[in-house]
């Protein structure tokens, strides 16, 4: 524990060696306050049986960032997690989280801090350490088969350097190496997923996509994500391990209805794996590979009523999609959302969500169900 606050420290020490103590006071602070003030979920269980669980939380997120010189930046972000009970105290800062899907309640970390620099036209950007790296769908539910870094209050980021190129028409390249540790990354990952082999530190995920309109369309985006010699395709007791690779398609689109104000907001995803797991490795009956395909459809309509908008989410996700926030694996989601925006800084939110296994597991007599809601508010600084 000592020698992670150690380690926080110098860090930290080592960004503001590059400002004197009059800029300091200059810096950009900025952030976010979110308590999940109620969430309640229903389970029927895979051998018949039924639970139900409440809790309630906080996030607490404040960033500060500083110019250096005309091209450069320095961008550090302070990040804190609780429950209402069932706290794991901890402040540190390492390559991994707790678990592959979240760090635990009562951690607190740096989940940015990373030095960004542009070439004079603007066109290229570079960035290098803990930085943020979504790639979610553009409405209210922000789900991503592939790239959604922290979900509700958690915490998540990627060590890594980045390359962003722009082109003309709106077109970007974005380019990414990032550095796993032997016991994961800031990401979410699902087993079979292991970065136990030595051939598994660095991963890579790069983006094709543009952000300009052409009609109605105002997003299209095409991932890959490479994990070398992380998938334990016969299970994680078995020390053989391929690579595994997702790709993603993402389209977004929006029509103003009228002269109301308001707008339909639609978007889509389409995900392929290209390794597979076992399906025994997921405890799936039969004989071969999981399926290799995951797929989501929203539709919002923003300012329904004045400053409420409202949006639906459904997907399945086969047994090979492990890099999601969203979708577990064999899997399917169907989401309602309502959300208040009171000022430009603060936003309530209401969400009623179902999900169900596709296939039943081998060793379980019913398909595992649950069912939750969760009020939830969100104040920005």
């Amino acid at each position: 524990m000592i020698r992670r606050l150690h380690f926080s420290a110098a860090l930290i020490g080592f960004g503001l060696a590059f400002l004197t103590p009059g800029e300091l006071a200059a810096w950009d602070l900025s952030g976010d306050f979110r308590v999940h003030a109620y969430t309640e979920v229903w389970r029927d269980t895979r051998d018949g049986g039924n639970t139900n669980s409440s809790a309630s939380g906080a996030r607490l997120r404040l960033r500060l960032r500083e110019e250096i010189g005309n091209s450069c930046r320095f961008q550090t972000r302070f990040a804190g997690t609780a429950l209402d009970e069932g706290n794991d105290w901890d402040l540190y800062l390492r390559s991994n989280r707790d678990r592959g899907s979240a760090v635990n309640p009562g951690s607190a970390t740096l989940d940015e801090f990373f030095f960004r620099c542009e070439s004079q036209d603007g066109q290229s950007q570079w960035r290098v350490g803990r930085m943020q790296s979504n790639l979610d769908l553009p409405h209210m539910a922000t789900r991503s088969f592939d790239r959604s870094q922290a979900s509700a209050i958690n915490i998540g980021w990627t060590d890594g350097v980045a390359y962003r190129r722009n082109f003309a028409n709106g077109w970007y390249a974005d380019l990414m190496a990032q550095y796993n540790g032997r016991h994961g990354n800031g990401q979410t990952y699902r087993g079979p997923i292991a970065f136990d082999d030595s051939g598994a530190r660095i991963g890579f995920f790069g983006i094709l996509g543009s952000d300009e309109a052409i009609g109605p369309v105002f997003m299209r985006a095409f991932s890959v994500t490479v994990y070398p010699d992380t998938l334990a395709a016969e299970g994680l007791d078995r020390p053989e391990r391929d690579d595994y690779i997702l790709t993603a398609f993402k389209l977004g689109a929006g029509w103003n209805i009228g002269d109301s104000g308001r707008r339909l907001i639609a978007v889509g995803e389409l995900a392929h794996a290209l390794n597979r797991p076992e399906k025994a490795a997921l405890g799936l009956p039969g004989q071969g590979e999981v399926g290799a395909w995951g797929w989501q459809v929203g539709l919002d309509i923003d300012d329904l009523f004045p400053k409420h908008s409202m949006g639906i989410n459904y997907g399945q996700s086969e047994g090979s999609m492990l890099l999601s926030n969203d979708f577990r694996p064999n899997n399917e989601l169907f989401e309602y959302r309502w959300q208040y925006q009171a000022t430009r800084a603060l936003r309530f939110e209401f969400r009623a969500r179902w999900r169900r296994e596709l296939e039943r597991r081998i060793d379980a007599p019913f398909l595992q169900r649950d069912r939750d809601i969760r009020f939830r508010t969100t104040y920005r600084i």
